[in-house]
């Protein structure tokens, strides 16, 4: 699986919402400032996820973006599909007119379950579970020598 910047953005941003939005709609332009993502890139980005209906908007002076349902009931699969689209096997498509090759069949099988089971991880990731550690890794302290 390979990410876009588009995808690590998005990333980014939903997770910035997940962490800021409980207190109200989160602005557009405190996202781009705190992820450092361009502001214009930053609105086709939650377009997108606008889109796949996993954040919602409110217009007006407070207005913003906050998830669309509780991050414990979004998963990463859902958020990198409305951001990159469904996930497949780019890697060793069949050739058509070759006739069959074993190396071709061997790994392709191989790569399929790869692929798999990185579906498998993204779905049964939650946006919380991942707000948990970054939570947990800045609560650690740092120690300098």
């Amino acid at each position: 699986m390979k990410l876009s910047v588009k995808g690590e953005y998005g990333f980014q941003a939903v997770l910035d919402l997940a962490l800021h939005s409980q207190a109200g709609p989160v602005q557009i332009h405190q996202i781009a400032q705190r992820q450092t993502i361009p502001k214009q890139f930053l609105d086709q980005i939650l377009l997108n996820l606008k889109k796949a209906g996993l954040v919602t908007s409110t217009r007006g002076r407070q207005g913003g973006y906050r998830l669309a349902r509780p991050a414990s009931e979004i998963t990463l699969l859902e958020i990198s599909q409305g951001l990159e689209g469904p996930l497949e096997n780019r890697q060793f498509k069949r050739r058509t007119g070759r006739g069959t090759n074993p190396y071709q069949e061997v790994l392709g099988e191989f790569w399929r379950k790869m692929v798999a089971r990185q579906i498998q991880v993204l779905e049964e990731t939650t946006l919380e579970q991942i707000c948990e550690r970054l939570r947990h890794s800045q609560d650690q302290p740092m120690y300098y020598i």
